[in-house]
């Protein structure tokens, strides 16, 4: 169930994390990691896990059980009296959380402020950085984006594909060692889908960490370096996008996969 990954000095290790919502146990019991520069790709059916995986590891949810490590960085140090898991201290949290960046589905712009005002916000507030430093990145960024000149736009101006655009430079002004990504572009027309993939495409070929947990089979194939298939809170498969597309022989995910084949 490795696919021929070779697994070397990780900037992301997840081990036996656990994960439930009163009863109902949504992650089972994940592992797998990820090298720095690598692309890893997380598929699977509507209600397997993916999102919360994603939300534990950006600390958007607390974990129940398992271990994370980040850039270095643990963020799970033990466990307490009753068995839970015990996170490390406020000042290594911060510094985990400030070295990923999530992009949501839903893009969750400011809408009140412009373009620019939501690119430069959090550098200013959160990392210290001068205004004028993070204003000059962020113009950077709108045009690595191919939104020069949507500066003083509000986000109702835009299209969706733009908002996301907007999105992802937002989370690059921070300086992420790793981006993630929860289905970039289940919100957009199927118009609009393809420039936000190009931008994502881009960034692998700079060689950014990423996690991108995508419904887009042909994307989550090109684009990564490790593919991962989860169902019902598992790892079913995880490998190559070779192995994973072409050569597993595992049942559920052959039958997954059959539903985007064409014809």
């Amino acid at each position: 169930m490795n696919g021929g990954l070779k697994m070397d000095n990780a900037i992301l290790k997840v081990e036996h994390l656990k994960k439930s919502f009163g009863e109902n146990l949504v992650l089972k019991d994940i592992s797998f990691d990820l090298n720095e520069g690598e692309v890893l790709s997380i598929i699977g059916p509507s209600g397997s896990g993916k999102s919360t995986l994603l939300r534990c590891i950006t600390q958007l949810e607390m974990l129940d059980a398992g271990t994370v490590s980040v850039n270095g960085k643990d963020m799970i140090v033990g466990v307490d009296k009753k068995g839970a898991a015990k996170y490390a201290s406020a000042s290594v949290l911060r510094e985990i959380r400030l070295s990923t960046g999530l992009v949501f589905q839903n893009f969750n712009l400011f809408p009140h402020l412009t373009v620019l005002q939501n690119l430069c916000l959090a550098p200013v507030r959160v990392l210290g950085n001068d205004r004028k430093d993070a204003r000059a990145m962020g113009l950077f960024l709108l045009k690595r984006m191919g939104l020069e000149g949507k500066e003083k736009a509000y986000p109702c101006e835009l299209s969706g594909g733009q908002q996301q655009r907007v999105s992802i430079a937002r989370a690059l002004a921070m300086n992420p060692k790793i981006l993630f990504f929860d289905e970039p572009t289940s919100a957009l027309d199927p118009e609009l889908t393809g420039e936000v993939l190009k931008i994502i495409k881009d960034l692998a070929e700079d060689r950014m960490t990423m996690v991108i947990v995508t419904h887009e089979m042909a994307f989550a194939r090109d684009v990564a370096n490790k593919v991962i298939f989860m169902d019902k809170g598992v790892v079913v498969e995880q490998g190559t996008p070779d192995f994973v597309f072409n050569q597993s022989g595992n049942e559920r995910l052959n039958a997954f996969l059959s539903r985007f084949a064409k014809g």
